[in-house]
């Protein structure tokens, strides 16, 4: 079963008008950080999501506390479905297309220059959504079901594309229905052969 589902650019945006200004820290024993302002969004088709924007740095020498304007930053988020662990992950990974400091030293520059690119690098990999473990659900089947069983609808991969009208996902489900073991059994079942824990279905879903 495939479960296609576009995100419009105008939701795009809307998502980044709530996320933004953001700050975010590059050095916090430092006390050094970086506040983006509201970025613009362009959908680079067959590529990813381009933002661009402004910003402020606040850096520090000998200790001294230093307002960098950041005049113009651009990134390109490419879209992209990879494993972690045992489950399929809508990945962005961020590409760094400009960086334009304003009157700031040379020496000063590359080193605020590499320092957004280190703080970038090393959480890239926040920027996730494990949609495999949210949209997979385990529900049991009612009680009068003999012997006992449990419907799974597990979402096992997926697709990624960004065209000029948004962002479009495409999720493939497999379903299956399990007999449940006794309770006594799963207790004693290895830690190792047991399935991955999936989100609980709500109540009332359909």
């Amino acid at each position: 079963m495939l479960l296609t589902a576009v995100v419009a650019k105008s939701e795009l945006v809307s998502l980044l008008e709530s996320l933004t200004p953001m700050r975010i820290n590059i050095d916090e024993r430092r006390g050094r950080f970086v506040t983006l302002g509201r970025p613009e969004l362009m959908l680079v088709p067959g590529r990813g999501l381009r933002l661009r924007g402004d910003a402020r740095v606040s850096w520090d020498v000998a200790g001294v506390a230093i307002p960098v304007t950041l005049q113009a930053w651009q990134v390109l988020l490419v879209p992209r479905i990879v494993s972690r662990g045992r489950s399929r992950v809508l990945s962005f990974e961020p590409v760094i297309e400009e960086l334009d400091l304003k009157l700031v030293p040379a020496f000063l520059d590359d080193a605020i220059k590499g320092a957004i690119r280190e703080g970038i690098s090393h959480n890239r990999d926040k920027i996730a959504w494990d949609f495999a473990r949210t949209l997979s659900k385990r529900l049991p089947l009612p009680a009068k079901i003999s012997p006992a069983k449990t419907f799974e609808i597990l979402a096992v991969d997926g697709e990624v594309e960004v065209t000029s009208d948004g962002l479009r996902l495409a999720v493939r489900f497999e379903a299956r229905v399990e007999s449940r073991a006794p309770a006594a059994v799963r207790e004693n079942e290895p830690q190792s052969e047991r399935p991955v824990p999936l989100a609980p279905a709500r109540a009332g879903a359909r």
